[in-house]
């Protein structure tokens, strides 16, 4: 709704509430005239109820409507003196409350009774006395304890003792010089000059070569059996007990067993034979492996250049080439 019909309509009102007949003008009246009239209507209203006029200049006019000091003073003083005297009741209260507790913390600390008086001391006396057995006990271990001590210092000095006497008693050996098989003096235990690469010689692993040692050995007895020299063939079998003695010693492996080292190479035989058949196996394997990749490749070649060429006449065909299956 617009300002103006507003004022409007409340003029209406106005004049029918209090019976004044409106004359029906034709023409709409303006802003202006229907605010003059509007404010005549109110200003019959104030007058009418009597409201009370006050210029801009009079500050002091709500004075006439406020009570006087006699009047409104009554009511602040009397809850002042409810609060001053609920405070003080509060003070009383908290004081009683300290005054209880105080009592109550003395009946407390001193026993009133003789027989909580002597359940106390009984309490005390049980304190004391295990206090005392732990301090006992105590006593007597660090005693033991040092006992021991004293015991194992004299044990040790008799036995120092008895270790001097004896060293006393020993008389410091000489040591002869070692000398080794060129002669010379050897200072270490260990005689590098004999074996400077600091490597032993193996004994020969090849039973083939053991076997015909032992045959000719035998072969050699037997001969001087024949012969009739016994001290010779006795001093060969000397000498070979004492080197398979010394072998023994050294941890050498005394190989003089004729069936087993029959046995040994008859296993490398057939462990040769296997190798070998395996290894045709192997070479044969890589030249069919060989020859199928090569084969690969040269098709693989071939199929190349065929496409290359028939490319070449497809494209010579679609530019106008007459070629025969194109």
């Amino acid at each position: 709704m617009a300002q103006s019909e507003l004022l409007q309509r409340l003029h209406e009102d106005y004049n029918l509430e209090h019976g004044i007949e409106t004359k029906e003008n034709k023409k709409p009246l303006d802003l202006l005239t229907q605010t003059i009239k509007f404010s005549g209507c109110i200003k019959h209203l104030l007058t009418s109820h009597k409201v009370p006029y006050a210029n801009e200049e009079d500050d002091n006019t709500y004075e006439e409507y406020l009570l006087s000091d006699d009047e409104g003073s009554a009511i602040p003083n009397k809850k002042s003196k409810n609060k001053k005297q609920n405070k003080v009741g509060a003070e009383d209260e908290v004081e009683e409350r300290i005054a209880s507790i105080k009592n109550k913390l003395r009946q407390k600390k001193g026993p009133t009774t003789e027989r909580q008086q002597k359940r106390r001391e009984a309490k005390k006396l049980k304190r004391s006395k295990g206090v005392q057995k732990i301090l006992l006990s105590s006593s007597k271990n660090l005693k033991n304890e040092n006992v021991k001590h004293q015991k194992l210092k004299g044990a040790i000095k008799t036995e120092d003792e008895a270790l001097e006497d004896d060293k006393s008693l020993v008389k410091p050996v000489a040591s002869q010089p070692a000398f080794n098989q060129e002669g010379k003096i050897v200072y270490s235990k260990v005689d590098f000059a004999a074996n400077p690469g600091g490597k032993t010689k193996r004994s020969h692993q090849n039973p083939k070569e053991i076997l015909k040692k032992l045959k000719d050995t035998k072969k050699q007895i037997n001969e001087l059996k024949e012969q009739g020299e016994t001290e010779k063939v006795a001093e060969i079998k000397n000498d070979i007990a004492w080197k398979k003695a010394f072998d023994k010693v050294e941890g050498k492996k005394v190989k003089d067993d004729t069936k087993l080292l029959q046995k040994a190479i008859k296993k490398r035989k057939v462990e040769k034979r296997k190798a070998k058949t395996k290894w045709s196996e192997r070479k044969e394997k890589v030249e069919h492996d060989k020859s199928k990749r090569q084969k690969k490749r040269q098709d693989n070649l071939d199929k190349r250049s065929k496409d290359k060429k028939t490319r070449k006449l497809k494209k010579a065909s679609k530019k106008g080439r007459i070629i025969a299956g194109y």
